[in-house]
């Protein structure tokens, strides 16, 4: 049994560790555990959590893990407390079994739901992908899926030197490196759907260091590790004398998410823009608001590790963990949120914590990122050997 330890200032996370305390519209129930409503009707938790919000639902269009294909709808909101799973002990009445279809999982042990329904994001217990671990000490991030089947993407080496791989079967075999010799990438993001500035069919994202630092780069793959026409992403993505890195694209609206110092500002910024229009603005800052408590914190760190859905309807993200007052908490942990978004690219309310998967005490969570059919999430953690990242998985329960 892992325990979880007590974050300062994070009272309320500890009343109630599902994602019912927060909700995407900015609704939260308080740590008394009172039901609350978001402008819908929502199920309820079978704990103590009470009424779940029910804005979001589900979309009938198709969304994608970096390019691939998942549904998605706008607006997430948090059900309740959760409470105990039903069973078959002492109160005599039997689980319900679920038979769910595919693209559905099993919510709470009883009722089917669309994986494309994001108005709630409560996850089982993560698995760890072992067989992608190369060896004690070095690091595998960024596991992205390829666009079907369970095939992912994903960093991996020894600090600060890195090199993309792939793994046709992540939970039966090992990864093949990708990367050409002597090149330090990362960030793999595999979209056959996205060609605003790919003109040459050039379907893998990733950034490489580089004289001057990390540049975005993208290639044409072909499975399963050959990589041709590589080249830099073209400008405005990059530019001259900064550093960019870390992109997530939404092929059906266009929208480009990515990190970059060219603003000469302390830290790194989430920067956006849209690409589809015929003059395009300017890459902007993305106002992207954290809800803790009942704060409103803005998003900091080096380096956000976005990913976006195929229909750009749901962002997901790492930031330092925070506390109530917007103050850097837990050690120095990052945790993973996610943030509904308008049509245009930007956020529709403040981004809320993934709190099933956040470990409390310092573990850093980072690199979220849904599967092709949105029923499991892929994300790198420390949790188990501090320094030394490895790839979970997640269902969606």
């Amino acid at each position: 049994m892992r325990f979880r330890l007590f974050k300062p200032g994070q009272t309320c996370r500890l009343l109630a560790l599902g994602l019912g305390s927060l909700a995407w519209f900015g609704l939260g129930a308080g740590c008394s555990g009172k039901p609350f409503t978001a402008g819908g009707s929502g199920g309820s938790s079978n704990g103590s959590g009470g009424t779940a919000a029910g804005i979001g639902g589900e979309s009938a269009g198709e969304a994608g893990a970096s390019g691939s294909e998942e549904g998605g709808n706008g607006g997430l909101s948090n059900g309740g407390n959760g409470g105990v799973k039903p069973n078959g002990g002492a109160g005599g009445k039997a689980s319900v079994a679920c038979d769910c279809k595919a693209g559905e999982y099993c919510q709470d042990n009883r009722k089917c739901t669309s994986c494309t329904d994001f108005s709630r994001l409560k996850f089982g217990e993560p698995q760890r992908l072992t067989l992608l671990a190369e060896s004690n000490g070095t690091i595998e991030r960024f596991a992205r899926p390829t666009g079907s089947g369970s095939a992912l993407f994903y960093a991996s080496g020894k600090p600060d030197v890195s090199k993309l791989m792939y793994a046709a079967l992540p939970l039966s075999g090992g990864g093949v490196e990708v990367s050409p010799t002597n090149q330090v990438d990362s960030g793999p993001l595999f979209s056959n759907a996205f060609t605003s500035f790919s003109p040459d069919g050039q379907n893998l994202f990733f950034d490489r260091v580089q004289a001057g630092g990390r540049k975005l780069h993208m290639a044409v793959w072909s499975a399963p590790t050959t990589l041709t026409k590589v080249v830099l992403a073209p400008e405005p993505i990059n530019t001259p004398n900064s550093q960019d890195y870390s992109i997530a694209v939404s092929p059906d609206t266009g929208h480009v998410y990515w990190m970059s110092t060219r603003n000469g500002t302390p830290e790194p910024e989430l920067l956006w823009q849209p690409t589809k229009m015929s003059a395009p603005p300017e890459p902007a800052v993305l106002d992207l608001k954290i809800k803790t408590g009942t704060s409103q914190c803005a998003r900091s760190g080096e380096d956000a590790t976005p990913w976006v859905n195929l229909a750009g309807t749901v962002l997901l993200f790492r930031n330092p963990s925070l506390s109530d007052n917007c103050e850097p908490n837990d050690s120095g942990a990052t945790d993973m949120f996610a943030a509904p978004l308008n049509s245009d690219g930007t956020p529709k309310a403040a981004a809320t914590a993934l709190e099933d998967l956040n470990l409390l005490g310092g573990p850093q969570e980072t690199d979220p990122t849904f599967s092709a059919d949105a029923c499991t999430i892929y994300f790198a953690s420390d949790r188990d050997h501090a320094g030394d990242f490895d790839l979970y998985k997640a269902a969606r329960n």
